[in-house]
């Protein structure tokens, strides 16, 4: 059985409702090359047998620290990683079907319902189109409306993210962070999808321009019916922003529950390092820090095992040498961890 195999696959159960999205046993490995001839000598598991769901209207967090894999299985549920460059095996399930079974004029189609909003506001916009041109772009490629009616949408897209006055014929330099980011967020609404992938949509803005995204994003949730898989590392943003969180750790999901019940009640001691580090407002607090120790192992290298033992407090013998599987922690059955010295 393997780790994160999905809870009502497990039990046996059907989920409440059907999901937008359902990810099976996705693992995405970069083969590494050496020599002359370029050949494989090792494999690095990005993204070791995940599984997810995330329902209509629901917001997913998946959250890690810096390289855990989570901006990678992102990539890979929208099938943006290039052909040839990484082994991908398992199953993203968009509306029951398979983004990787799919030929390329259907997968076209099937874009139109799932957008991304990238991490760096910069990076992610082209520096040689307007604003109008960039966001009128994906309504000329998929051909949704007149192109006569294309900058009447544009200029209804930006009134939606917050920007008054004519911005359309301006360009990215001309903007700040923030507003960079609202104009991505614009392009990502242009085709009405159902989900959008958000990729740390908020880790490099300032902290006040960071509430306002958040909360613009839950109000365009609430007003147009959207989902979010919402990749942070920031577990306070991710608990302010989602409904449901799952933890990620050396590429696989370490723990899965609801998010007030996970920050409450954490049961991996990944999970509660995390958790110790967010800052609390409250002047007298006085909880414990925990500090792991050591360094995250390296996915080419992972340790055998349960893969957070090395700089696991409470490992033993047993988590050196079996993987510990998703199981019901708490007696909530909406609550799993992989661990075994916890309940």
């Amino acid at each position: 059985m393997e780790l994160n195999t999905l809870p009502e696959q497990r039990l046996g159960k059907e989920p409440a409702q059907t999901p937008l999205l359902e990810v099976r046993d996705l693992s995405v490995a970069f083969p590494i090359r050496s020599g002359l001839l370029q050949t494989v000598t090792g494999r690095i598991a990005a993204v070791n047998h995940i599984s997810l769901r995330i329902n209509p209207g629901e917001t997913l967090g998946l959250v890690g620290e810096s390289g855990c894999g989570k901006t990678t299985a992102g990539r890979a549920i929208l099938r943006l990683i290039p052909h040839g460059i990484a082994e991908i095996s398992g199953q993203v399930l968009f509306e029951s079907t398979d983004i990787y079974a799919v030929h390329a004029a259907r997968l076209r189609a099937m874009r139109r319902h799932i957008q991304v909003i990238f991490q760096d506001p910069v990076g992610s916009l082209n520096p040689r189109m307007t604003v109008g041109a960039m966001i009128g772009e994906p309504l000329l490629v998929h051909r949704l409306v007149p192109k006569a009616d294309i900058p009447a949408r544009v200029v209804e897209l930006l009134q939606k993210v917050g920007f008054t006055g004519d911005v359309m014929n301006r360009y990215p330099h001309e903007f700040s962070g923030g507003q960079r980011q609202r104009i991505g967020i614009a392009r990502a609404l242009a085709l009405n999808p159902r989900l959008i992938v958000c990729d740390e949509p908020v880790s490099a803005l300032d902290v006040s321009i960071q509430a306002q995204v958040l909360n613009l994003l839950s109000d365009l949730q609430s007003e147009m019916g959207l989902s979010y898989l919402f990749i942070a590392h920031n577990l306070a943003v991710v608990e302010h922003f989602s409904d449901r969180i799952a933890v990620m750790y050396l590429g696989r999901i370490v723990e899965t529950a609801e998010a007030r019940t996970l920050t409450r009640d954490p049961k991996h001691p990944y999970t509660q390092a995390l958790l110790s580090a967010v800052p609390k407002p409250e002047v007298n607090r006085t909880d414990h820090r925990i500090v792991l120790q050591g360094e995250v192992p390296s996915p080419a290298n992972p340790p055998s095992g349960c893969p957070f033992h090395p700089r696991c407090p409470i490992a033993t013998e047993r988590c050196k040498r079996e993987m510990p599987p998703m199981e019901i922690k708490g007696g909530d059955p909406a609550h799993y961890a992989a661990c075994w010295e916890t309940s």
